[in-house]
């Protein structure tokens, strides 16, 4: 694996040369040389980030793009979306991955936390792409496929595939999956040491009914049934808007994480209001998603990051709150913790997962701050190349598979919506 050298690039608004060496990165620098052999990156012109953590995606879901608009969460569920995926099968799975993962990739994403259907489909576009994705496995009802043999079977399958795919379990939400199926679950999860990842609180409909049915909200009933003990630092809750001050100590108190997904919420009209400073202050790890595209529209986490910083500062009528360097940790470092990946700062040692943005992109003119910039301006059109793991996946905005993943995505979708 040769090295690769970046002559020049602008970080936290100072020129340096960044080297990277067996994945990681090796020096930052001015006084750093370039090594015999490295790949040259030209600096010039472009500012270096992080790259993104997705946490909280269905990416082949971007195959109902501008499917189902304007509608109600569970109308949108129950009559059109789950209707449709009786359609899916490996082949719809792995193009809608592998156009979900150019997309990620192009928008500044390395890294994505999943829950769909047909994992080896997934686990195989996502591996071929080079972008670290962890396969949620749905569960619904009382999860009883999911038994240790299927899991260990598809622990082996994806052994090759190891170093960038990951598993976890991923049961749908509280009012699919009875009590006895999130606590087989959770066991699966602490026994496997596999990511829990579940939809929690997403509309007040859903917590209204939890306590109709438990006589309990969905955080305190999961607290009840064991799952948050057994999964204390491997629970992640996408959505959790609707939490009140017991949940969110509840969700401080076994180190868990939950993921804002602000633009899927808005759309389906799920709500607005996350507690994003509650949660942080009581020991939560908060996280950004973008939701699957069907209820977002795009994987740009640059938007995601953008509408959910200015949620807060409207919300709590206070500009303060969520600032530039805040949110760049909620979407990207504090994804990366959860998923176990040493990422999400460019710091030496660190893994090389990193992105160069253009600066001649119109969002950076003129450039008076960087990161500001990047957030509040930027769009993920802004992203001229992506690392992963010490691979290039991405320069000057060329992904050689491109071509192929579009006219066989649009392929896959034709057999889907049929």
């Amino acid at each position: 694996m040769k090295p690769i050298w970046i002559e020049g690039v602008s970080l936290n608004e100072n020129p340096t040369n960044i080297l990277i060496e067996n994945k990681h990165i090796a020096g930052i620098g001015l006084d750093v040389p370039m090594p015999a052999g490295a790949i040259r990156i030209a600096g010039k012109d472009k500012a270096v980030f992080p790259t993104f953590a997705n946490m909280h995606t269905h990416a082949a879901m971007n195959l109902f793009r501008g499917y189902a608009n304007d509608l109600p969460l569970m109308t949108w569920l129950n009559d059109w979306i789950w209707p449709k995926e009786k359609n899916l099968d490996d082949d719809t799975v792995y193009w809608g991955t592998r156009l979900a993962c150019t997309e990620m990739i192009k928008s500044g994403t390395t890294a994505y936390s999943d829950m769909y259907f047909h994992i080896p489909a997934a686990a195989k576009a996502a591996s071929e792409l080079g972008i670290r994705s962890t396969l949620g496995i749905n569960a619904f009802g009382d999860a009883e496929e999911l038994t240790e043999k299927y899991i260990e079977s598809i622990l082996a399958m994806l052994e090759p595939l190891s170093e960038l795919v990951s598993i976890a379990i991923a049961p749908h939400a509280v009012y699919t999956v009875s009590e006895k199926g999130l606590r087989r679950c959770a066991k699966l999860s602490r026994k496997y040491g596999l990511l829990y990842h579940i939809h929690m609180s997403e509309t007040e409909s859903e917590v209204v009914n939890c306590v109709k049915e438990h006589g309990c909200r969905p955080y305190e009933l999961l607290e009840r049934l064991g799952v948050m003990e057994m999964t204390e630092g491997h629970f992640s809750g996408a959505h959790s808007l609707y939490v009140d001050e017991n949940e969110i100590a509840i969700i401080g108190r076994y180190r868990a994480t939950v993921t804002h997904n602000p633009c899927s919420n808005l759309k389906l009209g799920s709500g607005h209001y996350f507690h994003y400073v509650e949660l942080r202050d009581a020991g939560a790890n908060v996280t950004l998603g973008t939701d699957g595209c069907s209820s977002s529209n795009n994987l740009d986490m640059i938007e995601a990051a953008k509408i959910m910083s200015y949620l807060q500062k409207g919300i709590r009528r206070d500009p303060t709150v969520l600032a530039a360097e805040e949110l760049l940790d909620v979407a990207t470092s504090n994804g990366f913790k959860t998923l176990g990946i040493d990422a999400g700062k460019i710091a030496v040692g660190k893994s090389a997962d990193l992105m160069l943005v253009d600066l001649n992109n119109l969002a950076f003119v003129p450039n008076n701050n960087t990161l500001a910039n990047l957030l509040y301006a930027a769009h993920g059109d802004a992203v001229d190349t992506v690392v992963c793991n010490g691979h290039i996946l991405m320069q000057q905005r060329h992904i050689s598979s491109e071509a192929e993943t579009i006219a066989e995505a649009r392929r896959a979708t034709a057999r889907l919506m049929r």
